[in-house]
């Protein structure tokens, strides 16, 4: 069990009591049956949804009226979730049990209940959507399932599994294994469901996310103010970038912010440089922050508030609150959050030429864009980028540190256009604002 600080307040319940439980969750499954049509958000926008840990609910979010659109009763607990990449699916594991439950976003109905065994807790979707990863507490074991089928293919030994991070590529897994007598990452290789590795910590570990390109792997552990930087190439903890107190909920933007993280004692979020290791900016937010999930646009940034029954919505560029959703209207404290991609989002690329061709009349013009960019090797660092409109050819060029002309295009294989080193190439992080 855990307490609204995040802290586990006991040892988990013996086998025997989930049959002292099966009547209760017989009465609280009340799900949207499946085929029936959920109240639509404003506009088709996408949903979030929220885990409310004290009352098994999800609250589902209009992430264009920032407004809670329903609740839907789910199993006891609903600790991890996980949503597929291209949001027709949420993963709900129930730590008081030892269900998994698939939801369809489109109804919200359940579709299926997966029996993982006692206590899932940590999800994890791999990049292209085909497998999930399961921690499955109280069997000390991680579990391997097939999102086509919502079929289990695997099971790999972990103790005291939590959560976890999939590599890009969708082959290997970080596991956090929170033994209090051997607290470690566990590597396992999805491909042939085995575990290839072990990394022993100091501490147990929380939140695991990987950065775009799989040469970084970004954790937190309990009791230590720092997010862990460790080169999954030699599976050694290469830097530690000082947070807040309390540092919890972790993600990759995959955009110009790099990890967020946020601090429970300070009540903030905070965005990571992933080229120096700082905390480069903080974003004040509701009390006791746990998670995070980011729209399509990778500039809005939701946090859920345990401690305020709330979720902020935090613009990345402004670096401020734009909005605070009440969620605890029936008592429950918002936990876990994942949030649809936009089926139209178009790349921060585009976005950028396109407002940039759309500049006045002005034989030359420029645009400051708040994110950052670096050149070369990675070293040489510049918090702005200009954007110039050249009226008379209409040619659109950018420029990085010392006028270095910048890529057209994103480097290949990177996704939204993040690129962190490639010898001897000017490269840059798109989030354009104008």
């Amino acid at each position: 069990m855990m307490n609204v600080h995040g802290k586990r307040t006991s040892a988990r319940r013996p086998a025997v009591v989930l049959g002292g439980l099966i009547p209760v969750l017989l009465f609280l499954v009340a799900w949207v049956p499946a085929g029936q049509p959920a109240p639509a958000p404003q506009d088709g926008a996408p949903k979030g949804y929220v885990a409310l840990h004290d009352e098994s609910a999800l609250a589902v979010l209009d992430t264009t009226a920032n407004r809670v659109v329903r609740f839907i009763t789910v199993p006891l607990g609903p600790h991890g979730l996980a949503m597929t990449p291209d949001g027709r699916k949420v993963y709900v594991g129930s730590d008081q049990l030892s269900t998994v439950s698939v939801l369809d976003t489109a109804t919200d109905g359940l579709l299926a209940q997966i029996e993982v065994g006692l206590n899932p807790y940590g999800l994890s979707v791999s990049p292209d959507g085909r497998q999930l990863l399961v921690s499955v507490w109280g069997a000390n074991e991680v579990v391997i399932i097939d999102t086509t089928t919502d079929r289990i293919t695997g099971r790999v030994s972990v103790p005291s599994p939590d959560r976890s991070a999939i590599s890009p590529d969708g082959r290997i897994a970080y596991v956090g294994s929170t033994s209090p007598d051997d607290p470690a990452l566990a590597v396992v290789d999805l491909t042939r469901s085995v575990k290839i590795g072990t990394i022993p910590l100091s501490h147990a570990p929380r939140a695991l996310a990987f950065g775009p390109d799989g040469k970084r792997l970004y954790f937190t552990v309990d009791g230590v103010d720092s997010v862990q930087v460790l080169d999954p190439g030699r599976n050694k903890v290469v830097a530690a970038v000082p947070a807040g107190g309390g540092p919890h909920g972790l993600i990759f933007t995959a955009s110009a912010y790099g990890p967020l993280v946020v601090s429970r004692s300070r009540n903030e979020l905070e965005i990571l440089d992933p080229v120096r290791n700082i905390i480069s900016g903080t974003v004040a937010v509701g009390r006791l922050p746990h998670g995070i999930a980011t729209d399509a646009d990778k500039r809005t940034v939701y946090v859920t508030d345990e401690g305020s029954g709330d979720v902020s919505v935090v613009d990345l560029v402004d670096r401020k609150v734009k909005a605070t959703i009440t969620i605890d209207t029936i008592g429950g404290t918002p936990r876990e959050i994942v949030v649809q991609p936009r089926s139209n989002a178009s790349s921060p690329h585009s976005e950028t030429l396109r407002a940039s061709r759309s500049i006045g009349n002005a034989r030359t013009s420029r645009i400051r864009a708040a994110f950052m960019s670096y050149a070369g090797n990675g070293s040489d660092y510049r918090p702005v980028l200009e954007i110039r409109r050249d009226a008379g050819n209409h040619q659109d060029s950018a420029t990085g540190p010392g006028d270095t002309p910048l890529p057209s295009s994103p480097p290949s294989g990177y996704d939204s256009g993040f690129a962190t080193t490639v010898p001897n190439q000017p490269l840059w992080i798109v989030q354009f604002h104008f």
